[in-house]
């Protein structure tokens, strides 16, 4: 057992606190999952869907007919019938004591009687009182019983039950066993102390085992699960079971008999014993038949029963790009015509090539063989077809793929399949990277698809089911390089003519093309344009098909992503040698606005979006904002192309969703290049755009987008373009205003808007605010006074250190209180409060003092208060009640005084509005201070212990400053 909790511990436990639910599929439990762990496959504690719906149940009525021998017990309730000289019909109770009492008859004791003792006993009373009467007896309901349920049940306690009940249904009520519980060891203990073992298993075998009646106080206790084995693989019912305490360890045959037998024969079924020892190690042992009775599986052992081989035989496959994939029996289809027609392929199929999985008889290894599929299909090749041979077939998508982007950086050189790539392109992958050297890594074809400029394509599902099909494809493929519209790697089998490949790669009237063999690039001699970048087919195109710009550029012939504003054509000149290149705007071409002739040779280049303007911001954004796998098709422009169009950019700037430099031909229009910026954002305002012409003597000019002139914008390269925006009308942020108002809350604020607006827009003051005790806080102030602190705890700090190394003569105490005094300082977080005036009746006759509003401004306006505060450096700081008429000098006495650090020169009273004026309290100099509710009295600390350092001049107003900081504080805080 302790070898099996090693597996137990390496499942993660169940989450603590959830109920279980049984009306779904429970969560499996720990020891479920270190099992199917072990056996690779789900499995489950066998017995315990018995109380699948357990939750739900808490009593299960008796149904049908009572028989005879039922014993009547307190609590049943009967119907009695009389008929004859004494007639009634009701129901009646047997009493605590056992006793019936019927109408018209004498007590009669019913507790421990049959149901059908007590007929007769009450038909024999009738007959003795009554000359005719007749007596029918049924019973009505069924007395309740108490049974108590402990152990491993979800709901364990005392449970109601009826007379009826047996044991599996007082576990029903109970919520059913938990999986960790025991089915094969549950206690049942009567009243008078005699208990037997029930074994829930028996219900299966068709014993009674869980079916035992219960009686009124009975017990049920449920221990926990015992040993347990495990069966896995072909058989009726794979579980984990639990041993019997007298039956440690089962042989073959029993534990084979448990799951419901093997659904193979010993001849073609391998059993498996996976044991663990004690430090952990599962070791596997095969059992043969003839120890199949001997009881080796023990706890924590799984059997696990296997096929020695494949049984199954008579069937050929077709897979692929076919109607209906899937078996065939070999008898019907023994030929290849035979497993394949026409009716049977789905549309588009490729069909000069398929391939045929089959055993190599001398290897026995599967191989690939090619097959022609268009001769299968005329009857040219019906060869036979063995025992389990798939005939695969491709489609057009398929062999299109042999061309695809992520193919081609393979070719190219990459050796590491892309990330999210399927079986196929890992196994060309490793193939290159065994045989840098071979056909396919270094033959003509793969060195002259180097230049090829892929499109992006997603895997097929056929190269993910076959892996090893992408590469036969390759190995067996011509490169039509020009002369077609979709040139690419075309697979053959021996004897396809390349006319057919050509037809395939969109060439209607192929005829005439020279013979080829896999590996071999086939060119026609035509004259050819060049077609690179983000198209459906790219590659090279007849002339005669294509003889300008927009005969290429079809509608369906670009992706998206294709950039709208600029292409290039390079063209070769013969006579000079020399390469020009010509712009052109791909937008303007698609939409039947331009066009241009093309000449033989010519190559139009075509952008992505992403690679253009990595491109243009620079080599090292290209290589990092631009990952290979996943900007757009093809690969990243040249030097000298991207060189020309850095010359010819546009500059986006302003309220555009992408600003920056935007590569144009001559002539680009404004509304396209805006476009190709994302376009203009909401805070746009379309009517001020301005246009910065490149050349000297242009004029900048502003251009209203709404206006029908701004079509016939056209931009040149070296133009700059500015869309303003709107100036916004409310501020980013809120401000907030609590209190005293009627509508307390944040409030958008407008440009310009005053405090007096604000209240107003609040619902106005109630009757008790208190505006002149308004706080009013601003971050920007907050972090003015912030700084100010900082630069104070600096200078502190440094003046310290100075006195330190000139070894000044100052107490190394008075140093360390400097140095606390400094950090003391920078631990403060001041509240950024401004003194204003707030009293709407003031601002409206006086509106230079009503102050504008910033964002994030916070206004507090307080009720009136009844109280005076004293705080600092007395004896007792403390909030008082306000007197009229009361002077500041007895506040300050009622706070108990100054205390022994004061700076009794430098007292000072911060007024409800946040200004501070000084108080004179010594007795030579004493003036009356009358102090409105609401104030603050603070008393600073003494500055002494820093009087022998050169900044005990300064250091008076910083102490005051820092107390008035603290009064604030603590005035916001109320």
């Amino acid at each position: 057992m302790a070898a099996l909790v090693l597996w137990m511990n390496a499942v993660p436990a169940a989450e603590p606190g959830q109920a279980p639910s049984h009306a779904a599929t429970p969560a499996p439990s720990p020891l479920e999952r270190a099992y199917a762990e072990r056996a690779g496959v789900p499995l489950t504690m066998h017995g315990y869907d018995l109380f699948a719906n357990a939750a739900e149940v808490r009593d299960r009525a008796a149904v049908g007919a009572v028989r005879d021998d039922y014993r009547i017990g307190p609590g049943d309730v009967l119907t009695v019938m009389l008929r004859g000289d004494a007639r009634s019909a009701r129901r009646y109770a047997v009493d605590s004591e056992g006793l019936l009492l019927v109408e018209s008859l004498p007590p009669v004791t019913a507790a421990g009687r049959t149901l059908a003792d007590l007929r007769t006993a009450l038909a024999s009373l009738a007959s003795a009182l009554y000359a005719d009467a007749a007596v029918w007896v049924s019973l009505a309901e069924v007395r309740r019983i108490g049974v108590l349920v402990v152990g491993e049940v979800e709901r364990p306690g005392l449970h109601e039950v009826s007379a009826f009940a047996g044991v599996l249904d007082a576990l029903i009520v109970a919520g059913g066993v938990r999986r960790m519980g025991s089915l094969r060891q549950i206690r049942l203990v009567r009243p008078g102390g005699e208990g037997r073992v029930i074994d829930l298993y028996d219900l299966g075998a068709s014993h009674t085992g869980g079916d035992e009646r219960l009686s009124d106080g009975d017990r049920l206790i449920v221990p926990t699960l015992g040993p347990t084995v495990a069966v896995a693989g072909d058989v009726l019912r794979p579980a984990i079971f639990e041993l019997r305490p007298d039956r440690p360890s089962l042989s073959l045959t029993e534990l084979a008999g448990l799951a419901g037998m093997p659904l193979r024969g010993p001849a073609v079924q391998r059993a498996l014993r996976l044991s663990i020892g004690p430090d952990g190690t599962e070791t596997a042992q095969e059992v043969p038949a003839e120890r199949a009775h001997i009881p080796l599986f023990g706890n924590g052992d799984l059997l696990l029963l296997t096929p020695r081989r494949e049984d199954r035989r008579g069937l050929v496959h077709l897979r692929g790009n076919v109607l209906r994939p899937g078996p065939r029996s070999l008898a019907a289809a023994p030929t290849l015509g035979g497993l394949v027609d026409t009716a049977a392929l789905a549309p588009q199929t490729y069909e000069p090539f398929a391939a045929l999985a089959t055993t190599d008889p001398g290897t026995r290894a599967r191989v690939l063989r090619p097959v022609d599929l268009a001769a299968v299909l005329a009857g040219r090749d019906d060869r036979p077809v063995a025992d389990g041979d798939s005939l695969i077939v491709l489609g057009v998508r398929d062999v299109d793929f042999l061309t695809s982007e992520p193919v081609l950086r393979l070719l190219r050189g990459e050796r590491a399949a892309p990330s999210e790539s399927c079986a196929g392109l890992e196994v060309l992958a490793r193939v290159l990277a065994a045989d840098p050297g071979g056909p396919l890594a270094r033959g003509p074809a793969a060195r002259a698809a180097a230049d090829f400029s892929g499109a992006p394509a997603p895997c097929p599902p056929l190269f993910d089911d076959v892996p090893d099909l992408l590469v036969f494809a390759l190995e067996h493929a011509v490169l039509l390089r020009s002369g077609v519209p979709r040139p690419g790697f075309y697979p053959r089998a021996r004897g396809t003519a390349t006319d057919a490949l050509a037809r395939n790669a969109g060439e209607g009237g192929a005829a005439g093309w020279p013979g080829a063999q896999p590996g071999d690039v086939v060119d026609r001699d035509e004259p050819l344009v060049e077609l690179l970048g983000p198209v459906r087919r790219p590659g090279a195109v007849p002339l005669s098909r294509a003889g300008t710009l927009r005969a290429l550029l079809t509608a369906d012939a670009l992706l998206p992503g294709v950039y709208p504003l600029l292409g290039i054509i390079e063209r070769f000149d013969p006579r000079t040698l020399a390469v020009t290149r010509l712009p052109f705007a791909p937008h303007e071409v698609a939409a039947g606005r331009a066009d241009r002739r093309l000449q033989v040779h010519d190559r139009v280049h075509l952008f992505d979006e992403a690679r253009v303007r990595a491109a243009v911001a620079g080599s090292d954004a290209a290589g990092s904002a631009v990952p290979a796998d996943d900007a757009g098709t093809g690969a990243a422009p040249d030097e000298s192309l991207a060189a020309m169009m850095a010359e010819r950019t546009v500059a986006v700037r302003g309220a555009v969703l992408r600003p920056g430099a935007y590569p144009v031909a001559d002539g680009a229009p404004l509304d396209a290049v805006l476009a190709a910026a994302g376009g203009t954002t909401p805070a746009a305002d379309p009517g001020s755009v301005e246009v910065t012409p490149a050349s000297a003597g242009g004029a900048r000019r502003t251009v209203d987008l709404r206006r029908p002139e701004a079509a016939t914008v056209r931009l040149r390269p070296g133009d700059a373009v500015r869309v303003n925006p709107r100036p916004p009308l409310l501020e980013a942020r809120a401000v907030t205003i609590a209190g005293a108002v009627r509508r307390p809350g944040t409030y958008d604020v407008g440009r310009g808007e005053r405090l007096s607006s604000l209240i107003a827009r609040a619902g106005g003051l109630t009757e008790d605010a208190y505006p002149y005790g308004t706080v009013f806080t601003r971050d920007s102030e907050r972090r003015r006074q912030k700084e100010e602190l900082d630069a104070q705890a600096r200078a502190l700090e440094a003046e310290a250190l100075r006195i330190e190394k000139t070894g000044s003569d100052v107490k190394p105490g008075d140093l360390a209180e400097a140095r606390r005094f400094a950090a003391m300082l920078r631990g403060v977080d001041p509240p950024g409060r401004i003194v204003i005036e707030a009293d709407p009746t003031i601002l409206r006759e006086r509106p230079e003092l009503d102050p504008l509003l910033e964002a994030d401004d916070r206004i507090h306006i307080p009720k009136r208060p009844l109280t005076v505060a004293v705080t600092g450096e007395v004896l007792a700081p403390a909030t008082l009640q306000f007197v009229e008429g009361k002077e500041a000098a007895t506040y300050l006495r009622e706070a108990g005084g100054p205390s022994r650090s004061a700076d009794e020169d430098r007292i000072f009273l911060i007024l409800p509005n946040g200004t501070a004026r000084p108080l004179s309290l010594s007795f030579w100099n004493h003036e009356p201070a009358m102090v409105p509710p609401g104030s603050t009295l603070v008393v600073p600390r003494d500055p002494k212990p820093f009087e022998l350092m050169g900044f005990a001049r300064d250091i008076g107003p910083v102490l005051g400053n820092l107390a008035l900081i603290a009064a604030s504080i603590a005035v916001v805080g109320r």
